[in-house]
C-alpha cells in the first residue's frame, strides 16, 4: 500500500513537471521582430525591461546602451547605430525606443540651462533641431526596412529645475515630429509616449535615484505599465507572433 502511495505521489509529481514545462510561460516567449534602442533609462537597471517583460508575456531584442545620443557620443553607438546593428541582424516589425536625452543633457552643460536666463540659447535650440533632423533620418529609414510599429518613449522632468524648460520644449518638438512623420506615413503606427503626466516634476527626488536622473525601480515599472498600455491601446504587439510578420501565423504566445 505504502508502495502504491509512494508511485501515485511520484506520477502526480511527473505530471506537474510536464505542466509547469508545457504550460504557457509568458517569460519564455520570445519576439525576435522586436527591438528596443536607446539609453540608461532602459539600459542602468534593466528594471523597465524586466515590468514590460512580465506585462508583455514577451522578451524583445535589446541594443539600448547607457550613455547612448541620438547624434553624438565616441564611446557608445548612437541609437541609429543601434538600430542599423539591429536591422542587419534579423528583420524588425516594432521598435520601442528612447532618445535625445543625452544629447539635451550633455548640451545642457553649456547651452541648455535655464540659470543664467528664463529663455533657452540659440544653440540650445539648435542641440534640438539636430537631434529632431537625425531622428527624422532614422525613422524615415524604418519605414524604408519595413518596420510596421514604432514606439517613442518620452522622458519625465529630472531633479533639476534648470532642465525642466529644454525638457518641455524638446518633448513637445518631438511630440509634434512624430504626430507629422505619423500623418506622412499611415501605413505603420508611431506612437509618442508622454511620461510627463505620471510623475510631479516638484517631487523628483522621489522617483529618481540619488543622481536625479535615473529612474527608481518603482518608476521603472511605472514607465513600463504605461508603455504597455499604450502598446495594448494602439493594438501594438498584442498576441501575434513574428511568423511571416502575418498575424495569421501563430498565437503570439501568452499574452
Amino acid at each position: 500500500m505504502r508502495r502504491k502511495h509512494v508511485l501515485l505521489t511520484a506520477m502526480a509529481l511527473i505530471v506537474l513537471a510536464l505542466t509547469l514545462t508545457t504550460g504557457c510561460e509568458p517569460q519564455q516567449e520570445t519576439k525576435d521582430c522586436v527591438v528596443m534602442l536607446g539609453d540608461s533609462i532602459f539600459a542602468l537597471s534593466g528594471e523597465e525591461t524586466k515590468a514590460l517583460e512580465a506585462l508583455s508575456g514577451e522578451t524583445y531584442r535589446q541594443y539600448y546602451i547607457s550613455g547612448a545620443q541620438m547624434t553624438g557620443g565616441l564611446l557608445v553607438d548612437t541609437i541609429p547605430k543601434q538600430y542599423n546593428k539591429a536591422i542587419a541582424e534579423g528583420p524588425i516589425r516594432t521598435v520601442i525606443l528612447d532618445g535625445g536625452g543625452n544629447d539635451v543633457l550633455i548640451g545642457a552643460q553649456r547651452d541648455c540651462s535655464t540659470s543664467y536666463g528664463t529663455n533657452l540659447s540659440r544653440a540650445c535650440h539648435q542641440v534640438i533641431d539636430n537631434v529632431a533632423a537625425v531622428t527624422r533620418t532614422m525613422l524615415d529609414k524604418m519605414v524604408a526596412d519595413g518596420v510596421e510599429n514604432i514606439v517613442w518613449q518620452g522622458y519625465y522632468y529630472t531633479d533639476n529645475d534648470q532642465l525642466w524648460q529644454v525638457l518641455e520644449v524638446s518633448t513637445e518638438r518631438a511630440i509634434a515630429d512624430m504626430q507629422r512623420f505619423q500623418a506622412e506615413h499611415p501605413q505603420i503606427k508611431a506612437i509618442y509616449v508622454d511620461v510627463r503626466p505620471y510623475f510631479d516634476k516638484n517631487n523628483a527626488r522621489r522617483y529618481t535615484t540619488w543622481d536625479g536622473i535615473h529612474p527608481t525601480k518603482a518608476t521603472s515599472e511605472t514607465l513600463a505599465d504605461v508603455l504597455w498600455e499604450a502598446m495594448v491601446r494602439n493594438d501594438i504587439e498584442q498576441g501575434v507572433s513574428c511568423d511571416g510578420f502575418n498575424p495569421g501565423n501563430g498565437d503570439g504566445g501568452c499574452n
